[in-house]
Formats: structure tokens, C-alpha cells, sequence
């Protein structure tokens, strides 16, 4: 399959195309594009002590509460560090694409009945992520099944009012629930089909 840069991933006919080369449409599509707010951290798991960590007994303080404080704080806690590295092992290989904080700059997303098909997109060596700069990289593609994922729902970004996080979080990953770091345009001006599609999304979560 063909990769595609911007004129490619703004036409829905040729993403879809791309969608069912590898046995991932159906009558109803749900196609986006969302970008890595990880991409370019330094962290073994994405920025993920400071942006999407939530750890389990959180709420009931203790030793792992005082410590997710102390990061938003900017301290390193070396047992919340650990429990980064373990979170990192615990990924499969398809689940360390969807976290990738180095190689992929963005994802072309296909949410359907069964599941999510994502097609992982590059870009040119900038270190913002920007839509128009995305290149997919369909040898990479991979497919999440519903029974696979704990939850999947749209979140708030902090000062971002025309995007939000696309936040899914795996079942296996144990004690550090950690979402998708995919921020979710609510419509571009590069991508026709995005606000129609995010609609249709909203909707259904």
C-alpha cells in the first residue's frame, strides 16, 4: 500500500481506500486524524507522569497520591518512575505505537463496531506535530478490539477549545492508568471529513 502525505489523508476516498486494504471499513466509517501531544518528550512512555497519569488509589492519598502530587510539582519520584517503566513494559507492540513519543507525530484513525484501526502518520522531522506536515505509514498499521480497551472517551484539554484529547486506555496496563496521549481536532481546514466524523463520534460516546 501506498503511503500518502497531506493531499492523500484529506481526501476520504483515498483514506477509506487505505482503511479497507487492510479489512478495516464498513458501511458506517468514523475516519479522523488526531495528533501526539507526546511526540518529542524525552520520557520512556510519553510525557505521561505529567499529562495523563492517573494512578490507581490516587483518590485515597498515600505514598502513590503524595507522589503524582509532588510531579505536577515538577519532582522526580523514583517509585513513580518505576511504576513509568512497568507501565512501558506492559505495552505490546501495537500499543507502543499508539504511545510513540519519538516516531509518530499523529495517527489516521478508523473507530468502527468492532474496534479502532490506526494507521500511524510521520512527519518531516519537526518537533511540533502539525497536520499538514503528516505522512501515513501504513506498514504499521494495527487494530484495537473493544475487548481490548478499558475506556475510550473524549476528554478536555486545558486551554484548548477547539480540541480535546481522544483518550483510550488499555486493560492491560495495570496500576498506572494511562489514556492516549491523541489530541482530536473538532474540525481543519485540511481535513474536510474531520468535523462531520467528530460529530458522529461525540455522539456515540
Amino acid at each position: 500500500m501506498e503511503n500518502v502525505a497531506i493531499e492523500g489523508i484529506s481526501d476520504l476516498r483515498i483514506v477509506t481506500d487505505m482503511f479497507s486494504q487492510v479489512g478495516c471499513v464498513e458501511a458506517d466509517n468514523c475516519i479522523l486524524v488526531v495528533t501526539n501531544r507526546d511526540f518529542g518528550t524525552g520520557a520512556e512512555a510519553g510525557d505521561i507522569m505529567t499529562a495523563n497519569a492517573t494512578i490507581a488509589g490516587t483518590r485515597g492519598g498515600g505514598v502513590v497520591g503524595g507522589a503524582a502530587a509532588g510531579m505536577i510539582a515538577g519532582a522526580i519520584n523514583a517509585s513513580v518512575q518505576e511504576k513509568v517503566g512497568e507501565f512501558h513494559r506492559s505495552l505490546d507492540d501495537r500499543q507502543r505505537i499508539a504511545f510513540s513519543n519519538r516516531k509518530y507525530a499523529g495517527f489516521l484513525v478508523n473507530v468502527i463496531s468492532t474496534g479502532i484501526g490506526v494507521i500511524p502518520l510521520k512527519n518531516s522531522g519537526q518537533i511540533i506535530p502539525k497536520v499538514k506536515d503528516l505522512i501515513t505509514d501504513t506498514d504499521y498499521f494495527c487494530f484495537f478490539s473493544y475487548d481490548e480497551i478499558e475506556s475510550m472517551t473524549l476528554k478536555k484539554l486545558p486551554l484548548h477549545f477547539s480540541s480535546v484529547q481522544l483518550a483510550i486506555c488499555f486493560k492491560n496496563t495495570g496500576e498506572l492508568k494511562v489514556n492516549t496521549p491523541w489530541e482530536l481536532p473538532k474540525k481543519h481546514k485540511l481535513i474536510p471529513y474531520q468535523e462531520a466524523n467528530f460529530n458522529k463520534l461525540a455522539a456515540r460516546l
